[in-house]
């Protein structure tokens, strides 16, 4: 291929049926001042020419061969209008001109060749990006965000782009009317280079000093106010008072209809918005005209179309704003009592939406409650204006579960998260048994949290649908260690394994040494929550420890032995399992050398052989931060008789846990995570019948955090069946701490922030008592507080900062407990 440079000679160009060939690409390249007759390029298109050769003209940096291969022209053969349009939209692609032409010499006659020029501008090459006066955002995320690289040609799309990202960026963090020019700075030397700077001028940060409002007459500014995320600037740095676009057009359109349409404005309409700033300190006034229209009242309320559950019964569902959504407090409304009262529009959709949620519950997945609202022509006999409102329900048919599909699991086995999902194929679909088996997977603590959503997938011909739940698999075992070192206790540390998903079964492992001056504890346990993949699960252990209780501090105790137990389902009951278990360990005691007090160690060592059994029915949806569902547990230890052994006593100990959800921040999209509130409340006891003073150990103690049973704002064993007495106390002696019977509640309201970070504030009571007959419940030890907790990998770690009510000298106590042991919860 010959290249021409038509600089030099630049030759008159005829325009002839060859030149109509050129001209009809003009669409994808303009040929500035030539117009194209159709009926040329139609036939140009019909006849075709031959190019004898490409010339390049205007071209300063890209060598003219490298255009004229890029534009791909054969030479030699026919071509028309479409090959030229082809030619000139690869050299658009490459992004270096930003001005093409093309023109054509020779073609007098159709069998005479032409010569095709090539006139071209060129975009300079980029060589660095700088961004200057920018104080606000990153650069380098800005540069990322825009796949800024140097060595690209410049784009002005590009540079647009940058510029509406900037000011996006900046509006988001309140400075809204930031200005950005652009400025091309050629490199000496550097041929067809630039340096690209976009200077910011980012202005003030506007901060929102009043807000008025204009039209309002049922309600006061005020009011209004509260209803706005946009709020003004308060004192100091109480309230910023930042403007964001984004948030005022929220505020606009849904914060301020629905606050209305809640109080039974429905023609509410915003009418205008103006913000006026004051240019030398970024101050700003907004002001709002919103006319608010008539208020309705319920004139008549129904509901249509529903056969799957009666009428009346799905009318409880809408409350008026004093009952609230589902009737708060069990208060319920009959439709008959609810008119005349002022229409709450979103009370009736949300509780339209929770008709709808039953339904889908019982099955009926394509249920579709409509909510209708009429407004009457006529005030009523009182001049309100009302409105009629209605569901018009569909009910359709119940949609049954085809498939339960399991996505992702690499190494954990399908049995294993089956176990945990409540819907089964041929079951009706239930949306809550979904959520529930949803919860119940990502309780494993197997896979990445958050879970994706269950996916449901529905067969269009059948109605019945497929459910897929999918995880991801996450690292489970772990080493953990730790030391502690101080004044009064010496250096204590741990070290140990655990696997809770050994071979991908869920067959969990652990073993661990504690050591120190107070402890020297060797554990190792293996578990099999379904043996030979049966229902029946099993655990063993084995144990040999050193134990000095810091607070019981006259001597030691020694203990070694073994555990065996077993788990049953309970038949019927999903959520409900038996155990049985055996133990056998040797006891030893060593009192202190001068120790005054020998009650508690100054006993002869014993054999103790175990039966235990028990019953335990779990629905909690987390094992350490559960925020809906419940425990209860009923656990029975037989000590000797004719199973042998130094000690002949039985021990009981019942617990219920009940948690709710009462709100929750964030988390509306699929996939987020949302912080969740939740209430729960407990209720634990115990008692002793026998004779245990072999094994002391195995009664019952109470206060602080860490052993025996907690009690928050309390020292440890400081509550006694004889009232409170602190430590080093000379009126009790350290067997008397003990107790044979005790009872704890507690409330707590948590805020779990993250499966592995919660909050809470907590009120709770106990007291031991020597027997079951001196138990009074009116005498119970009180204590509120605060506390946190944080799962590490070496297991949960909380801090509790609690007053004691019942203290001799009432007062705060701070507690730090590692394990789940202790407190409340």
């Amino acid at each position: 291929m010959r290249v021409i440079d038509f600089v030099r000679t630049r030759p008159p160009f005829v325009l002839l049926p060859a030149l109509a060939l050129v001209l009809a690409a003009a669409p994808a390249a303009p040929v500035h001042g030539q117009v194209i007759d159709p009926t040329i390029q139609e036939e140009a298109g019909a006849i075709g020419a031959t190019v004898d050769s490409v010339a390049v003209e205007g071209n300063e940096w890209v060598p003219a061969n490298l255009i004229v291969g890029t534009a791909g022209i054969p030479i030699g053969t026919p071509i028309d209008f479409r090959d030229i349009q082809a030619a000139e939209r690869r050299l658009w692609q490459t992004g270096r001109f930003e001005d093409i032409q093309v023109a054509v010499r020779g073609g007098s006659s159709p069998d005479d060749p032409v010569v095709l020029l090539l006139r071209v501008r060129e975009r300079p090459t980029v060589r660095n990006v700088h961004l200057e006066g920018l104080r606000n955002l990153n650069p380098r995320e800005v540069r990322d965000s825009l796949a800024f690289e140097p060595g690209q040609s410049y784009s002005p799309q590009r540079v647009v782009d940058a510029k509406r990202y900037i000011r996006s960026q900046l509006a988001a963090k309140g400075i809204p009317f930031a200005n950005v020019t652009e400025r091309l700075d050629p490199v000496p030397d550097g041929e067809g280079q630039v340096d690209l700077v976009l200077q910011v001028t980012e202005g003030h940060r506007v901060s929102v000093a009043d807000v008025l409002f204009h039209g309002n007459d049922a309600f006061s500014d005020s009011e209004l106010k509260g209803v706005l995320t946009t709020r003004e600037e308060g004192f100091f740095w109480y309230r910023s008072g930042e403007f964001r676009q984004d948030d005022l057009e929220d505020d606009l359109t849904f914060s301020l209809p629905d606050f209305y349409s809640s109080n039974g404005y429905l023609d509410f309409q915003v009418l205008s918005d103006t913000l006026i700033i004051d240019p030398t300190s970024g101050k700003a006034r907004l002001e709002v005209s919103v006319e608010e229209g008539p208020q309705y009242r319920l004139a008549g309320f129904s509901v249509e179309g529903s056969r799957q559950f009666p009428a009346e019964e799905l009318e409880q569902y809408y409350q008026d704003e004093r009952g609230g959504l589902l009737g708060a407090f069990g208060l319920r409304r009959g439709s008959d009592e609810l008119d005349g009262r002022v229409f709450d529009q979103s009370a009736f959709f949300d509780a339209a939406a929770a008709v709808e949620g039953r339904y889908r519950n019982q099955g009926y997945l394509y249920a579709q409650v409509e909510p209708v609202i009429e407004r009457n022509p006529e005030p009523d006999e009182a001049g309100n204006r009302t409105v009629s409102v209605r569901w018009l329900i569909q009910e359709g048919q119940p949609a049954y579960v085809n498939r339960v599909m399991i996505q992702g699991n690499t190494y954990t086995h399908d049995r294993v998260i089956r176990e945990q999902i409540a819907v089964l194929p041929g079951d009706v679909y239930s949306e809550e048994r979904v959520i529930r088996s949803y919860q119940a997977i990502s309780g494993l603590g197997f896979f990445e949290s958050p879970l994706p959503l269950p996916d449901i997938r529905p067969n269009e011909e059948t109605g019945d649908v497929d459910i897929v739940f999918a995880v991801e698999e996450q690292q489970t075992g772990s080493i953990n260690f730790g030391t502690t070192m101080g004044g009064r206790y010496g250096v204590a540390g741990f070290i140990g394994y655990e696997q809770p998903n050994l071979f991908g079964q869920a067959k969990a492992g652990s073993l661990r040494w504690d050591f120190g001056t107070y402890q020297n504890n060797f554990h190792i346990q293996y578990t099999d929550p379904a043996l030979l993949e049966s229902r029946v699960s099993g655990s063993i252990s084995l144990f040999d420890s050193r134990d000095r209780f810091f607070r019981f501090d006259t001597g030691e105790r020694k203990r070694r032995g073994g555990l065996l137990r077993f788990g049953l389902p309970v038949p019927g009951a999903r959520y409900t399992r038996m155990h049985v278990g055996y133990s056998l360990s040797r006891t030893d005691f060593r009192l202190r050398s001068g120790a005054e007090d020998e009650s508690l160690f100054g006993r002869p060592s014993g054999t103790q052989s175990q039966v235990s059994a028990g019953i335990t029915r779990r629905t909690l949806n987390h094992p350490t931060f559960p925020t809906v569902g419940s425990l209860l547990s009923l656990e029975n230890q037989f000590n000797g008789g004719i199973l042998g052994g130094d000690g002949t006593f039985s021990k009981h100990e019942v617990r219920g846990e009940w948690w709710v959800p009462v709100g929750q921040l964030g988390g509306g999209g699929p996939g987020q995570r949302p912080i969740m509130m939740s209430l729960g409340v407990t209720g634990t006891a115990g008692t002793l019948f026998g004779n245990a003073d072999r094994f002391p150990f195995d009664r019952f103690w109470m206060g602080g955090v860490q052993f025996g049973q907690g009690l928050r704002g309390y020292d440890e064993t400081t509550i006694t069946p004889n009232g409170y007495f602190g430590r080093g106390s000379p009126q009790v002696r350290e067997i008397d701490r003990l107790g044979d019977t005790f009872m704890r509640i507690g409330a707590e309201y948590a805020i779990r922030l993250h499966e592995s970070v919660s909050f809470s504030a907590f009120y709770e009571a106990g007291n031991v008592w020597r027997s079951p007959r001196e138990v009074d419940p009116s005498r119970l030890f009180r204590g509120a507080g605060i506390g946190a907790m944080l799962v590490t990998p070496f297991g949960p770690i909380g801090i509790d900062y609690a007053y004691g009510f019942d203290k001799d000298d009432p007062g705060w106590q701070f507690h730090f407990r590692m394990g789940g042991q202790g407190g409340a919860f």
